[in-house]
C-alpha cells in the first residue's frame, strides 16, 4: 500500500468484505471519463492510451474483453503483470505471459501510481488506463 506516495510493508492484498462476506471493491482513486467529443481532460485518440492488466484480477479481465469487443487492440497498448502478488504488490516480470513496462519503466505497479500522483495513499490495483499524453 502506498502511504503520502511511500511504498508501506504494513499492507493486506485482500481486501474489505461486507457484513456476509462478500468481496468490497475499493473506491477508483482516479475516476475521469474519456469522450470522443472532447468535452473532457482526456480525449479519445488512436494511441493515446495504455492498459495494465493481471491476468488473473476478474475486472481487469473485463477491460480486456472490452477492448477486444470494440476493436480497440490497435489503438489502445497493455501491458501484464505477474500473476501473483508479491511484497510490494503487482510486479512487472518475467513469468511467462507477463511484460517488463516498457513505457513507464516501473518495476511495481504501485509507481504508476506515484507517477500521477506524487502522495497517492491507497492501493495499487489493476487494472489502470494510464494517459500517454504528456501533461503540460
Amino acid at each position: 500500500m502506498l502511504v503520502n506516495g511511500k511504498w508501506s510493508a504494513e499492507w493486506h492484498p485482500v481486501q474489505a468484505t461486507d457484513k456476509q462476506g462478500g468481496f468490497v471493491r475499493q473506491t477508483s482513486s482516479f475516476r475521469h471519463w474519456i469522450t470522443a467529443d472532447g468535452s473532457s481532460e482526456f480525449s479519445a485518440e488512436p494511441d493515446r492510451y495504455h492498459l495494465y492488466v493481471a491476468l488473473i484480477c476478474p475486472w481487469a479481465s473485463r477491460t480486456l474483453v472490452a477492448r477486444s469487443l470494440k476493436g480497440l487492440e490497435k489503438v489502445i497498448s497493455v501491458s501484464v503483470v505477474e500473476p501473483q502478488l508479491g511484497a510490494q504488490g503487482w510486479h512487472f516480470g518475467d513469468y511467462p505471459g507477463s511484460d517488463r513496462d516498457w513505457l513507464n519503466k516501473a518495476e511495481y505497479i504501485h509507481e504508476i501510481y506515484t507517477r500521477a500522483d506524487a502522495d497517492f495513499t491507497g492501493r495499487a490495483t489493476v487494472p489502470v488506463l494510464w494517459d500517454k499524453k504528456p501533461r503540460p
